[in-house]
């Protein structure tokens, strides 16, 4: 039986209780509803595993295991992001995710959507900036604007004053952004809905494609927040797409980008379908997101293709375990 170690934030030790007291309601979110039901779906199916949220037990014990899933998105240092996946590259151990290489494409919202163009998904127009090279004082296409953190998909910062009407109140985001050291991208605003496509791999590698599930927030131009997708504030809502039109096209590209982002276990790709003319534009893509029993992911392959939420989180750890045959 393949011994896994299972690192998470919020992982507990083995009899249950959590290693890391969460410190706001966003946090006890995740514990709860997230780190914590997958560590019990791994007990219940007498997996032979170790749970911890200390990263550093993988340096000091990579050989007592053979496979690793670590939900960390964020450690606290510039580019953690592929850390864990790349300490496993290095000491030869198996992982269930998407490679390092991989997760630093898809957090880097740029060339992500550099892709989507490649393989003929429309993206909205952008450009990036840095702290050292700033955005020119010319708007390079006309607005409104959407300033976000390029790199990342926490979208850490992101409020109603993302959404800028006019090139001065760009620049003024973009520089609050800078203060912090952080690089930014600047999207032509799309008065679209939000769009996100599950996709699972599988062992013959004939990728699972969910239900697209649309997001719609209260607030301003519908920004969704990073509160609001913390669970920290309220203000928006969840749905299952009902358009079969729609859905066929967006589970189509959502399948072709898939492809392009081998090796990846699972994903979910974002789309903004603009409100007057029905087209999906390209917005981003999440190779680690949230799997708590009321996130959309699970949601979206629970109304089409699976029965239970032990059921989806047994899949990923199989596709895990295969790589070990």
């Amino acid at each position: 039986m393949a011994r896994i170690l299972f690192l998470a934030q919020f992982a507990p030790n083995m009899d249950g209780v959590l290693l890391q007291s969460p410190k706001n309601a966003e946090e006890e979110y995740y514990a709860e509803m997230y780190h914590l039901k997958i560590f019990e779906v791994l007990k219940r199916y007498n997996y032979d595993f170790f749970s911890t949220h200390d990263v550093r037990h993988l340096l000091e014990h990579s050989s007592n295991y053979d496979l690793v899933w670590s939900l960390y998105n964020r450690i606290g240092f510039r580019n953690s992001e592929v850390f864990v996946q790349s300490l496993c590259e290095y000491f030869k151990l198996k992982y269930i995710g998407a490679a390092p290489n991989i997760r630093a494409l898809v957090e880097d919202k740029s060339i992500s959507k550099q892709l989507a163009e490649h393989i003929g998904i429309k993206t909205a127009k952008w450009v990036v900036a840095s702290p050292r090279y700033k955005l020119l004082k010319t708007p390079p296409f006309p607005g409104p604007y959407f300033v976000k953190p390029r790199f990342g998909s926490a979208s850490i910062g992101i409020d109603e004053s993302s959404l800028c009407n006019d090139w001065d109140n760009a620049l003024l985001k973009a520089n609050s952004y800078h203060n912090d050291d952080l690089e930014i991208i600047v999207e032509q605003f799309i008065d679209g809905i939000n769009y996100g496509v599950p996709v699972m791999n599988t062992h013959g590698d004939n990728p699972l494609i969910a239900i697209p599930r649309y997001t719609i927030s209260q607030s301003i131009g519908g920004v969704m927040t990073y509160s609001q997708k913390r669970r920290a504030t309220g203000g928006m809502s969840s749905h299952t797409s009902n358009d079969e039109h729609l859905n066929k096209m967006l589970m189509y590209l959502a399948k072709q980008y898939y492809m392009e982002i081998q090796p990846c276990d699972y994903a979910r790709i974002d789309f903004l379908v603009d409100k007057k003319s029905g087209t999906p534009y390209f917005l981003e893509v999440n190779t680690l997101m949230n799997l708590s029993v009321q996130g959309g992911f699970i949601k979206s392959f629970l109304h089409n293709e699976f029965n239970s939420y032990d059921e989806i989180i047994r899949h990923i750890v199989e596709l895990g375990v295969s790589k070990l045959k």
